[in-house]
């Protein structure tokens, strides 16, 4: 059954995704995605996310003036991604005065399924032997809240059969063979950060209105310091 969604006004939608080391970018208009762009390329973020947004939009046919909503996966990921993901939907929204709408990865991932059978349980990896993690429900609602963790010690927590998704669930493929968990994995292209996901998500939620002070404040959802903030901390 195809999802539906009831809206109010005619919505033109910027979503970005920069938390791994792929990036996308996805554009909704009006009534359809009318554009996705996915790079799994060793150039930065900087580099590659304005020239795929003016790709996007002249492929839309809209000028930016035009967006109604940005959305961006805010975190937690990699925090150079993050960092210039914000900056540059911040950028925008501010310039244009649109209103700004993250997500969490976690959340994004799990949203890649739609009505699973099974809770959800999100694994990206956060590198040094750690993990970011969440489980959700079979209607997305948070069972176990979003958290920088010892994958090993994560799982004992986990009771239930469960749906793992993320690209930690591959890097620990060996940890969780290990453990007492029952568990189904996700394919492939469900472990993926995906900005089109953004927009199924936003699209069933009430739309802000702009406000700057709110998106000057927004922080990245980074989970924990960065490596250079820890290593300063010890002196």
């Amino acid at each position: 059954m195809p999802l539906k969604f009831e809206l109010e006004i005619i919505l033109n939608i910027l979503a970005l995704s920069t938390t791994s080391t792929s990036g996308s970018i996805a554009i909704y208009k009006e009534d359809k995605i009318s554009y996705i762009s996915y790079l799994d390329i060793r150039v930065t973020h900087s580099e590659r996310l304005m020239p795929q947004i003016d790709f996007g939009l002249k492929q839309s046919k809209l000028d930016i003036s035009e967006i109604n909503l940005v959305t961006l996966a805010n975190g937690p990921g990699s925090f150079t991604g993050i960092r210039i993901g914000l900056a540059t939907a911040k950028g925008i929204c501010m310039a244009n005065q649109i209103p700004l709408m993250p997500i969490n990865t976690l959340e994004l991932l799990a949203y890649n399924f739609y009505k699973p059978k099974l809770p959800i349980l999100a694994i990206i990896d956060a590198k040094m032997n750690e993990v970011y993690t969440a489980l959700y429900s079979t209607e997305h609602k948070e069972l176990i809240k979003p958290q920088n963790a010892d994958l090993v010690e994560f799982l004992t927590k986990i009771d239930q059969q469960v749906i793992i998704v993320g690209d930690g669930g591959i890097k620990f493929s060996e940890i969780i063979d290990n453990s007492n968990i029952k568990y189904e994995i996700a394919f492939p292209h469900q472990n993926i950060p995906l900005a089109s996901t953004l927009i199924s998500i936003v699209l069933q939620r009430s739309i802000p209105e702009y406000n700057f002070d709110s998106i000057a404040d927004l922080e990245p959802f980074y989970l924990r310091k960065s490596q250079a903030e820890i290593l300063k901390e010890r002196g």
